[in-house]
């Protein structure tokens, strides 16, 4: 279905980044809302994406770590992309605006929020091949 060399892992998570480094090209950045620019950069640049940029029940404020998967296009239309992904970034910002993400949470609670993010990749590995 999909060419898993072709995708890209953009990511600030970096248990994400060491497990797939070797399988697909990463991006790692430093925060979140870095996620979500860059992400969109790709989009506005002729990707789609593969991953949801608000996936997991967590609200953008609850956790530092995020990780998406975007994908270069044919030629197909990714305008619902583009406008998905402007929507995550304005959402993200009103969040933050409510309430910031706190900034060092306990090693034990960042490390939660790793193994989360990394398994929304995990689970969605396998299913695009």
């Amino acid at each position: 279905m999909w060419n898993l060399e072709k995708a890209i892992l953009v990511t600030n998570n970096d248990k994400v980044y060491t497990k797939y480094k070797g399988e697909l090209q990463c991006i790692f950045v430093e925060k979140y809302e870095d996620v979500l620019i860059k992400v969109r950069d790709l989009v506005y640049d002729r990707h789609i994406l593969l991953t949801h940029p608000q996936a997991s029940s967590l609200k953008p404020n609850q956790t530092p770590y995020r990780s998406v998967m975007v994908y270069p296009k044919e030629k197909e239309d990714n305008m619902k992309d583009i406008l998905l992904i402007e929507k995550c970034l304005e959402t993200f910002r009103q969040w933050q605006e409510i309430a910031k993400t706190p900034e060092n949470y306990q090693s034990k609670i960042s490390e939660d929020f790793k193994t989360i993010d990394l398994s929304v990749i995990d689970n969605i590995i396998p299913r695009i091949y």
